[in-house]
């Protein structure tokens, strides 16, 4: 009796700690979030228009709209340490990442939804060159969660981040501090005032799926990619270039051992990913 009523209260307090999570609207965790506006009443989210494919604001969806659900995960290539991708998944559309179209503007920079996964690039070159990779970021706030500067009294929060960066070619002093008027406004950034940006946890991503100890990937390669000590909940295998293009893809049924043959892909480094219904893993790898 005592164990049950132990894991009870354990269970109890995991759950009012995800709850604490959610009602703080904070970025915590990699994983599946609404981002909204903070203060607007009603407040506005970051929204997927797919008639015209632009990313504006509007208000929120009933349920958890594909339209409205984002996917925040570390880069996959980080031109530095802590950088963020940020995508989405729409029936007919596939996966779409967050970005800007063009730095030219910088720091006034409107978000678009790009087809496709995240750019892969060169690690540790600076290279920004994708436009899709944020640096999630705190900004001062008072008790009630909204903007206060630190000569007011506000502190940043402690659990979490409630701001967005976007890191680009010219600059790293983009940043969400556009408030829209209304919905149907673009999502923009600027270099003025650091502005409350509101994540509120969906879904954590779960990386129990893809414990590293009890996978092997073969490193480097030549004719043939053998990943090993698969899990059940691995589904997918796939091979990138660095400039983020599909070169090759296998779908699994089972738990099991796998070659793939990439005598055909060029001399150069590659990322291999491997996806599951709950998260993925990407390691990089050189092709001799």
């Amino acid at each position: 009796m005592k164990k049950i009523t132990l894991k009870i209260t354990a269970f109890l307090l995991l759950t009012m700690f995800a709850l604490q999570i959610q009602g703080q609207a904070l970025y915590t965790v990699p994983g599946k979030y609404k981002i909204s506006t903070s203060g607007l009443t009603p407040n506005l989210y970051v929204t997927v228009n797919t008639s015209t494919g632009a990313v504006e604001w509007a208000e929120e969806l009933s349920g958890d709209s594909e339209l409205q659900l984002w996917t925040i995960n570390e880069h996959r290539t980080p031109a530095s340490a802590g950088l963020v991708e940020i995508t989405g998944n729409i029936t007919g559309l596939g996966t779409i990442t967050l970005c800007t179209g063009d730095d030219s503007a910088h720091p006034n920079q409107s978000l678009i939804a790009r087809p496709g996964d995240p750019v892969s690039v060169t690690p540790l070159a600076d290279d920004y060159t994708g436009l899709d990779q944020f640096q999630r970021r705190k900004t001062t706030v008072g008790a009630d969660g909204l903007a206060l500067s630190a000569a007011e009294g506000g502190s940043n929060p402690a659990g979490g981040n409630n701001a967005l960066f976007l890191r680009n070619t010219l600059g790293t002093n983009s940043r969400y501090g556009v408030i829209p008027s209304a919905a149907g406004e673009a999502v923009q950034f600027d270099g003025g005032g650091i502005d409350v940006i509101q994540f509120h946890l969906v879904e954590a991503l779960s990386t129990a799926d893809f414990d590293t100890s009890s996978i092997f990937i073969s490193n480097p390669v030549n004719e043939v990619l053998s990943i090993k000590g698969l899990t059940d909940n691995v589904k997918q295998v796939s091979v990138y270039s660095l400039l983020g293009s599909e070169v090759l893809t296998k779908k699994l049924s089972s738990k099991s051992d796998i070659s793939l043959d990439v005598s055909g892909l060029s001399a150069g480094m590659y990322i291999v990913k491997l996806q599951g219904d709950s998260g993925s893993f990407s390691k990089k790898i050189i092709k001799q």
